[in-house]
């Protein structure tokens, strides 16, 4: 008897046991799941971003750039977009693909105009970064002051306000076939004003030697790009070939700037000239 209580004792105790332990350790292992779901960002953006940066310093420029458009997909403000566009021109730059590298330097460069690239780059990478930066800083500039002078121009043209007396143009009935044929006489001079204002000829010298002068400062750096890549190859035809096309491209920019020199020089002196006509024509009935 004494045995078959104890036996019957330690069953209900083990049952206890069992139902005590069990819904704790469902809850502990359901905790778990839910921390490591929550801790593990393997699908996030920094990560894809991350794992870009790894592929690249393992030189792994393909991959690195499957990692940067799957981060890019998962983008949802400028700063990160900003983030995939550096990491995308930086790893272009050294697969050798220098336009796709500029244009992804000018996409990010658009979203955040200060920002810094996010590895350490060769000179000539750094150089092209910058020059991307410095052209859309005068596009910018460019735009603002064209916006700043946007209204005044709006604000002069309302200056004839002819119909705001009424009286006037009730009460003589003769006056207004009279007020039709000055207003066509005078018409003739203030376009003849604006035209001699404008004065086509400097500004289209002036045009010419900014266009001379911008191809000439790209063959310029086309050419220190060149002189560069011949001093980091090794001696033989390579090297002969980038220091004759830093040859080519130096004789190209000297001569773009003697034009852009000669254009600039052409409209300074047509701009004065071209005043002084326009007075002897204002005096000349």
């Amino acid at each position: 008897m004494e045995s078959i209580s104890f036996w019957g004792t330690s069953v209900r105790c083990l049952f206890l046991s069992m139902v005590l332990v069990l819904p704790g350790l469902a809850l502990a292992q359901g905790k778990t799941q839910a921390t490591t779901k929550a801790g593990t960002p393997a699908d996030g953006f920094q990560a894809r971003v991350q794992k870009a940066a790894r592929l690249y310093e393992e030189l792994e420029y393909e991959q690195a750039l499957d990692a940067l458009t799957q981060a890019r997909a998962m983008a949802k403000t400028d700063d990160e977009r900003t983030q995939v566009a550096m990491y995308e021109g930086v790893v272009q730059a050294d697969l050798g693909q220098r336009p796709r590298s500029l244009v992804a330097f000018r996409e990010a460069l658009s979203l955040k105009l200060d920002a810094q690239l996010p590895v350490k780059v060769s000179p000539k990478v750094a150089r092209d970064f910058e020059t991307v930066r410095s052209e859309l800083k005068n596009e910018r500039a460019v735009l603002d002051r064209a916006k700043a002078v946007q209204p005044s121009v709006v604000t002069d043209r309302p200056t004839q306000p002819v119909e705001k007396s009424p009286g006037l143009v009730a009460a003589p009935t003769t006056t207004p076939p009279e007020t039709v044929p000055v207003g066509g006489l005078d018409t003739p001079s203030l376009n003849e004003e604006r035209s001699r204002k404008l004065r086509p000829l400097p500004l289209a010298l002036l045009g010419a030697g900014v266009v001379a002068g911008g191809v000439g400062s790209y063959f310029g750096l086309q050419s220190k790009g060149n002189i560069q890549n011949a001093r980091d190859s090794d001696p033989g035809d390579q090297q002969s070939a980038y220091l004759d096309q830093a040859r080519g491209q130096a004789l190209a920019a000297n001569i773009l700037f003697g034009v852009a020199a000669t254009a600039a020089a052409g409209a300074v002196i047509t701009w004065f000239t071209g005043k002084e006509t326009a007075h002897a024509e204002e005096v000349s009935p």
